[in-house]
């Protein structure tokens, strides 16, 4: 996904001596091959070494995680806001409902209609605020309405979570988003080391409004992870 590099290329680089051995491989663990899995754009869940605790209690809820995740390049487009970091866990949800409620019907042609992406870039993390994008995601750049923000997730290697509460999508409120990073910040404290998570050049988080049944609702987070080599 990373790489415009032939297969057989890859294989070798990954330590197989024949490409069929490596595809096979590949097929495997994946259930389909690279090349299918380059032009897919499918997220690829990562056998991990992570010690996985099952859940965390957030407000009553559950956080699951976490899991790693191969995530492929993708487009955004949204209202773009710069929000002071103290502030993030009240402003940006509420910039999200804004935006749900008011303008997402202006980004054409969305790839997923009824899911939201919220994605947070800091510019320098010795600033004190972030650029958040409440957004949809898109095929392509061609249409970006007046006042709107495009913006591309570069193909990375994530730490993923996933969020389920007893209440609506809409009431994902202040204490149940710091609750959800003191969770995230457990993963970066327990090994020691070992992984780095890459938060400070991006996040994302992702709202499927259909899995909510009326009584529970899901959200996954995500952020770009590097295993330390010693």
């Amino acid at each position: 996904m990373q790489t415009e590099k032939r297969i057989l290329d890859i294989a070798i680089e990954c330590g197989y001596e024949h490409e069929q051995t490596y595809i096979r491989a590949f097929k495997r663990e994946y259930g389909l091959t690279p090349g299918e899995c380059r032009e897919s754009g499918r997220n690829i869940h990562v056998t991990t070494p992570l010690h996985l605790f099952p859940n965390n209690n957030v407000c009553g809820n559950l956080v699951y995680g976490p899991n790693m995740v191969m995530i492929p390049s993708f487009h955004l487009i949204g209202c773009i806001h710069r929000i002071e970091i103290a502030e993030a866990p009240t402003e940006a949800p509420e910039a999200a409902k804004q935006f749900w409620w008011n303008k997402r019907h202006k980004v054409l042609h969305p790839v997923e209609p009824n899911i939201y992406y919220g994605l947070t870039r800091t510019p320098d993390p010795s600033l004190s605020w972030t650029y958040y994008l409440p957004s949809m995601r898109v095929q392509n750049m061609k249409d970006i309405p007046d006042g709107f923000t495009g913006d591309t997730v570069p193909a990375s290697l994530c730490v993923g979570f996933r969020y389920i509460g007893n209440h609506h999508y809409e009431e994902i409120s202040e204490l149940r988003a710091e609750a959800l990073y003191t969770a995230i910040d457990r993963l970066a404290k327990e090994h020691n080391g070992r992984y780095e998570l890459l938060d400070s050049e991006f996040f994302f988080e992702k709202i499927d409004i259909d899995a909510y049944d009326g009584q529970y609702c899901q959200m996954e987070w995500f952020a770009p992870i590097r295993v330390k080599y010693t």
